[in-house]
């Protein structure tokens, strides 16, 4: 009886024990860029992301950030693991002094990467760079934006090797929000200097206009990985790197969001940055 009463109470302290706790799901690996009008970023980089989970076995989600400022942020703060950036956010992003990884990067084919520059160009009248120190103060220009690499930072940088300071030396600074508004705000009358991409310049080159100024050619930026304990930043390059054989709607979809990127078909190991970069602020 006493064997049997034992067996009893150990069955009913074994019913009456906590269950253990079902294992928590993986947070995702949040795959992310930034917003461009008239581009569906969100739709460029979800090939990308699906194609990550999938070689990862692990869950993803899409994020785009209103510019490659905050973008970058996010990646410090940890609530973005792999990023889409441009130039700017990636020089902002400073890869291998921190957290932060830089990954492979779309290999655009030369005569198109040749192509990707900046271009300052300007009304009737300004007709040089002479012209244009010695009117700036009355002259208003406007940029694609802050964040822009060519359309913001790098002819920024051009200006300043000119002797002017965009901020102090101009009657006004506006930010048209993309190259083609930039192109169409200097047609239209209400800037009389702009900055944006040659390509979109060299599209149709309004009549009337003066090209004043135009970069060496703007690499692209490397996408970007968080170091951490839960993202895999050497699979992620290895596996980008495949992506042509593996699923090819990736670069696809990346083509489609970003024209700097030509027609690349592959991934390559991200190269140094050139040191004659202006620096991104």
């Amino acid at each position: 009886m006493r064997f049997t009463r034992s067996r009893f109470v150990a069955a009913a302290l074994v019913l009456l024990a906590p269950l253990p706790a079902p294992a928590r799901e993986a947070a995702p690996w949040v795959v992310a860029t930034y917003a461009y009008p008239q581009r569906d970023r969100a739709a460029a980089i979800r090939p990308l992301a699906d194609y990550l989970g999938h070689r990862g076995d692990h869950p993803v989600r899409v994020a785009v950030l209103p510019s490659p400022t905050a973008l970058v942020d996010a990646l410090r703060r940890g609530e973005v693991d792999v990023a889409v950036p441009n130039l700017h956010g990636y020089l902002q992003a400073r890869p291998g002094s921190g957290e932060i990884r830089a990954l492979p990067v779309p290999d655009v084919p030369a005569a198109q990467a040749d192509r990707y520059r900046a271009v300052i160009v300007a009304r009737a009248g300004i007709d040089s760079i002479q012209a244009l120190q010695a009117q700036a103060a009355g002259l208003r220009l406007v940029l694609v934006g802050a964040d822009s690499a060519s359309g913001g930072f790098v002819p920024v940088a051009g200006l300043r090797a000119m002797g002017l300071r965009p901020q102090d030396d101009f009657d006004s600074v506006a930010h048209a929000g993309s190259h083609a508004a930039a192109l169409q705000a200097l047609v239209e009358g209400h800037a009389d200097v702009a900055a944006l991409a040659a390509d979109v310049y060299d599209a149709a080159p309004p009549a009337g206009l003066h090209e004043l100024w135009r970069s060496a050619p703007i690499p692209p930026g490397p996408l970007l990985c968080r170091l951490a304990d839960t993202v895999p930043c050497d699979d992620i390059a290895a596996w980008l790197l495949e992506a042509h054989a593996r699923d090819p709607s990736v670069m696809a979809a990346l083509r489609a969001g970003w024209p700097e990127f030509g027609d690349a078909r592959v991934f390559v190991p991200a190269p140094a940055m050139p040191v004659d970069l202006p620096r991104a602020d």
